[in-house]
């Protein structure tokens, strides 16, 4: 029984870390490669975590280069949520997805998308502990 709790936090450990880590890639290449058009946050969607300050995941509008119009939110796990009221925004898009997108706002920059890759990373990491822990005591 010891055995298999191991080897299923383990798995569950590896998988967040090998998912945190490709969310990362995937994201500083859209940062580095993907097309910027002005957009504007529409609607802001309450994150309802812990007692800190009220932060929203936006809901962004913007237009393509080739004209479409577009409504989308970087989701979920994507970058940090934004702490302000709506207004413009840089929309970074990937022009052959133009719904995945990553938002540019007023100080917080691009540097968003590293804290949840730190937050992914590090709940794997103590799943990971969780299991050895529980390993080493029932074993």
């Amino acid at each position: 029984m010891p055995t298999l709790l191991l080897t299923i936090m383990t798995v569950l450990a590896l998988a967040g870390a090998t998912y945190a880590v490709i969310r990362l890639r995937r994201d500083l290449r859209l940062l580095a490669r993907g097309t910027r058009v002005p957009g504007e946050v529409v609607d802001l969607r309450p994150v309802t975590l812990g007692h800190g300050p009220r932060t929203y995941h936006p809901v962004v509008r913007f237009r393509t280069p080739d004209g479409r119009d577009v409504t989308a939110t970087p989701g979920r796990w994507r970058q940090t949520p934004l702490s302000g009221a709506p207004g413009p925004v840089t929309v970074v898009l990937d022009p052959a997805r133009p719904t995945r997108i990553l938002v540019e706002a007023p100080g917080i920059g691009t540097s968003s998308v590293v804290l949840p890759f730190v937050t992914l990373l590090g709940v794997s990491v103590i799943l990971l502990v969780a299991g050895i822990v529980a390993y080493a005591s029932l074993g």
